[in-house]
């Protein structure tokens, strides 16, 4: 009985941040509590480019370089009060030094560009699992601006290569072409792919090459808009897409009636209003570049409120299908966001994105599109022998493996016509093994994610998992919580190269439907 007072207060905690956030996300105006986290990394890339740019934003650059004095726990790490990392320890303190020693410091500084440059030219090669990537001979100018070459990534990555490159090199050869594509690949709002690192790299590489004052000047102000009260930068701007999709669906679960929720429903039209005219969505409306997985997030969350498929946005994906049967997370694209057209190729092929993917598709089509079918058994193929599944975009196999059991659990009612129906049913047993015996003596399964994600799951085969399992994990959410209703960060979030993020408002939002359905089971009297 406790618990269940606990449970009760918990969720009405978190319930509030959540709303909380959300409507600063209405009102266009977030605060940091509700955002994705501060980066050490990006931070110390932004206060350099500021430094570069010069006269006019010498406060943000102060304050950021502020920010990271006040990280340092003996160096810095990828994230917050993480253990420190070599590279970004050498980074930041070169920053700091540069930002402190007067011009000629300064003037240093600057003329080490080309080292910074060597922190961002891996990420084209094998980065992320399913990225081809150039090769590092490949990546240097001139290779790189070769449609062969950069054609291997997706245009989201292309413009922080090039800037890399052309910081990269003393040589003319292809200093020219790389600078034109840096200036055609520049964002109606400043920035290049919406992306604090990305803009920061590229407004070092111009800076680097001559006077570019215009161009420089537009990208520092959208820098300075999306720096923190605190001082620091984010790796890229925002997820809103990813965090409005998750509310309405997450909430969704438990009001009977929208129209009673007017909150819910400004999600809802916001959502609607969010999306590229081909159907896509990408990280944050107008201007980020499509993203399967925010697009299927998108469709999920308005299917759970509205109960009515998009066509539009449904159409694309099950057009963007890959012919092995999964889902990548990239789409090749023509125009200018909004006003873009999606297609082949789509990088990055994942588990993650699959998952996501076939929810959307499973709640307009349920099981009459046969891609369904080859997508299951494209997301099946990828088990490990341990009964878990990988994924790219969050650190651990818990999160992909506690998705899957979750989506796997739905076909209960039609998986017996399935021609995979046994192995359907192996896999499911498998990933549920898999992650009772994941659970650790605390209760968790690591992160608040992880554990949320693998209390949800579980609980749709409660009758047969020992009740312990899931007062456990409920506890352990409970003993994480903070005060404002949020919860320990999770850094499971996976940046390109690694630079670890947290996102809070999901975060939370997984929490609360671990609590809101652990609450269901205590109201149908199963725990005794």
């Amino acid at each position: 009985m406790e618990l269940k007072k606990e449970v009760h207060a918990g969720l009405e905690k978190a319930r509030y941040y959540v709303v909380e956030g959300v409507e600063q996300i209405l009102s266009g105006n977030c605060d940091e509590m509700h955002s994705v986290s501060a980066s050490p990394g990006a931070t110390a890339l932004a206060a350099l480019a500021l430094l570069a740019v010069g006269r006019g934003f010498e406060n943000a650059q102060q304050r950021g370089i502020q920010w990271l004095k006040q990280q340092q726990r003996g160096g810095w790490g990828k994230f917050p009060g993480d253990k420190p990392d070599g590279e970004l320890t050498q980074l930041v303190r070169m920053v700091l030094m540069g930002s402190q020693g007067g011009w000629k410091a300064k003037l240093k500084l600057l003329a080490q560009a080309r080292y910074f440059s060597s922190l961002i030219l891996t990420l084209g090669q094998a980065v992320v699992p399913g990225l081809e990537g150039p090769t590092k001979e490949e990546i240097l100018l001139p290779k790189i601006l070769e449609e062969r070459v950069i054609t291997k990534l997706p245009m989201y990555g292309r413009p922080i290569i090039v800037a890399a490159s052309l910081l990269a090199t003393n040589s003319r050869e292809g200093t020219h072409k790389g600078i034109q594509y840096l200036l055609e690949t520049q964002m109606t709002d400043g920035s290049w792919s919406e992306d604090v690192i990305v803009t920061s790299m590229s407004i070092l590489a111009l800076l680097s090459k001559g006077d570019y004052s215009e161009p420089t000047q537009r990208a520092g102000q959208w820098l300075v808009q999306k720096q923190y009260l605190s001082g620091g930068w984010p790796a890229f701007d925002q997820l809103k897409i990813w965090a409005m999709g998750w509310t309405a669906c997450v909430f969704g679960e438990t009001v009977q009636n929208p129209s009673d929720v007017p909150w819910l429903l400004q999600t809802v039209d916001w959502l609607k209003k969010g999306s590229n005219i081909d159907g896509s969505y990408g990280s944050t409306p107008p201007y980020t570049h499509p993203d399967l997985d925010d697009t299927s997030v998108a469709l999920i969350g308005l299917h759970q409120v509205l109960g009515e498929e998009n066509p539009l946005g449904i159409n694309l994906l099950k057009q963007l299908q890959n012919t092995n049967g999964s889902w990548g997370t990239f789409p090749s694209f023509h125009g200018i966001p909004p006003e873009i057209s999606s297609g082949f190729p789509v990088y990055i092929p994942s588990v993650d994105v699959s998952i996501h993917v076939l929810e959307a598709l499973w709640r307009s089509s349920r099981s009459q599109y046969e891609g369904i079918s080859r997508g299951i058994s494209w997301v099946l193929d990828q088990q490990d022998e341990e009964g878990s599944f990988p994924s790219s975009w969050f650190e651990g196999p818990v999160y992909s493996t506690a998705q899957v059991l979750e989506l796997l659990y739905k076909w209960e009612f039609s998986w017996r016509r399935w021609s995979n129906a046994g192995q359907i049913y192996r896999s499911r047993t498998r990933a549920q093994e898999f992650l009772i015996n994941a659970q650790s003596s605390d209760g968790g399964w690591g992160s608040v994610v992880d554990t949320s994600l693998a209390l949800a799951s579980l609980w749709r085969n409660a009758k047969v998992i020992p009740s312990a399992i899931f007062h456990n994990g409920i506890r352990n959410l409970l003993r994480v919580q903070t005060s404002i209703g949020s919860f320990e960060a999770s850094f499971g979030g996976i940046y390109a190269k690694g630079w670890n993020y947290e996102e809070p408002l999901t975060t939370a939002l997984t929490a609360i439907r671990a609590l809101q359905r652990y609450q269901r089971l205590y109201k149908a009297s199963f725990f005794r």
